[in-house]
């Protein structure tokens, strides 16, 4: 069945802007969008936007599902004085205490988070040490109940062994062999970092991405541990060492970026790879400040993404503009055509992935579209969408009314469709509960 979408303001980030436009969806793509009040069409479902924002769905590029359950989590010990010791202290008890079921219910809780977020695809990067074999699957079937689209991956890392690190090679070469779906769910090959994985590890990953056809997720440069690890066993710096493996190349997320020295930063730019900046999460690990401005002059593609630090991918943008401002001492770094540029990326990220043309309200892009709970209080027009959306998200909470998500609504007047989501919380409560006792 059809659906229109009337009586709305239309817009996307590529420069698209009618101020009472429709939009007419047919199967999982946009088949008419323009000014002015909606064509008939017989049979239609119509959604009266009454004057609200529509916009496409938002693209988190680099998430953490798995953290979806540490929220209040109580910690014995926790008094951590570098990156690593909060990786110790915190997210490798956490993940090593999971199993498939709490696995199943993070994904859950992040898929729902992204939802009312407006973002309809996100970039995921696993880790459950003592539950491998199959912890994508469940991440799936957490992402399909709610309706998103996801790119998945398992971390794979030295830090538990041979044998954990075979498992999840081979977790990674099971996911992307058996459980893609075009459009809907794609693969890349997990990584943790360069300071947790030996030449072995990299060359083993290498020869299964390769058979496959697989990008590289993995985190780049974040802390200091890297660069020191790097240079202390293998006399280059981290990116210079991931290059040695062919992990820099095109159709790679190298995540962070922090710790990169001149030299590879240029390396960057002539392998092609996206590097994808969190800066909330950079701010809460004192990790340092990525350098996304000198990044865009040497041509490097920057993307944005959460880090597990929450889900709200319009807070991330207006972060990424208010720590370059005071990280460059300038009101004006990070402008408006650069901080696009970041989520245009995320697009570009999509559409390779799932290989539907995503984030223009055109035809034959996909429906995946957020009616936003905002009448906009001074004048919306293509130069200042960006405004409206960071400040309206920021200053009155702006949360989306109704997603939909390759054409179906995963969201309608705020409630979500095709899942009992009260009920989904409370067994991610228990879950929750059943986890914090094992870290």
């Amino acid at each position: 069945m059809a659906q229109v979408i009337t009586s709305a303001r239309v817009g996307d980030l590529f420069g698209t802007y009618w101020d009472s436009g429709y939009l007419v969806v047919e199967g999982d793509r946009i088949a008419r969008a323009g000014p002015g009040p909606a064509p008939e069409v017989p049979g239609a479902q119509v959604l009266d936007a009454g004057g609200r924002l529509v916009t496409p769905g938002l693209v988190n590029a680099h998430a953490h599902l798995y953290s979806s359950l540490a929220r209040g989590i109580p910690l014995q010990r926790f008094n951590p004085s570098s990156f690593r010791e909060i990786l110790e202290q915190l997210w490798w008890k956490l993940d090593r205490a999971l199993d498939l079921d709490g696995v199943y219910h993070s994904g859950v809780v992040g898929a729902l988070g992204h939802l009312r977020a407006g973002v309809t695809a996100l970039f995921d990067h696993h880790a459950s040490p003592t539950a491998i074999e199959g912890s994508l699957a469940q991440l799936k079937r957490a992402l399909a109940e709610v309706g998103l689209r996801a790119d998945l991956c398992y971390e794979v890392t030295d830090r538990g062994g041979s044998g954990e690190r075979n498992a999840g090679i081979a977790e990674n070469i099971r996911f992307a062999r058996e459980e893609r779906e075009e459009g809907r769910f794609a693969a890349h090959m997990g990584l943790h970092a360069s300071f947790t994985l030996s030449d072995e590890t990299l060359g083993r990953a290498r020869a299964a991405a390769e058979e496959l056809g697989l990008g590289y997720h993995v985190h780049l440069a974040e802390g200091k541990e890297d660069p020191v690890d790097a240079l202390h066993k293998h006399g280059v710096r981290t990116a210079e060492r991931l290059d040695r493996f062919g992990i820099l190349g095109e159709g790679s997320l190298l995540v962070h970026g922090i710790q990169l020295s001149g030299a590879e930063l240029d390396l960057l730019a002539a392998r092609g790879g996206t590097v994808v900046h969190n800066p909330r999460s950079n701010m809460n690990n004192a990790v340092g400040v990525a350098p996304v401005p000198a990044m865009l002059g040497k041509g490097i593609r920057v993307a944005l993404g959460t880090d597990g630090f929450g889900c709200d991918l319009l807070t991330e943008a207006l972060t990424a503009r208010l720590l370059a401002h005071h990280a460059s001492g300038s009101p004006t770094t990070l402008p408006d055509p650069q901080l696009l540029g970041l989520l245009r990326e995320n697009y570009r990220l999509a559409e390779r992935a799932f290989g539907v043309p995503m984030g223009k309200m055109a035809p034959g892009f996909a429906a995946d579209l957020v009616v936003w709970d905002y009448v906009p209080p001074t004048p919306l027009d293509a130069g200042t969408i960006l405004s409206h959306l960071l400040f309206g998200a920021i200053s009155e909470g702006v949360r989306p009314r109704t997603v939909l998500v390759g054409g179906v609504p995963r969201l309608r007047d705020g409630a979500v469709m095709g899942l009992e989501e009260q009920a989904a919380l409370a067994r991610a409560r228990e879950a929750a509960r059943a986890l914090w006792g094992r870290v």
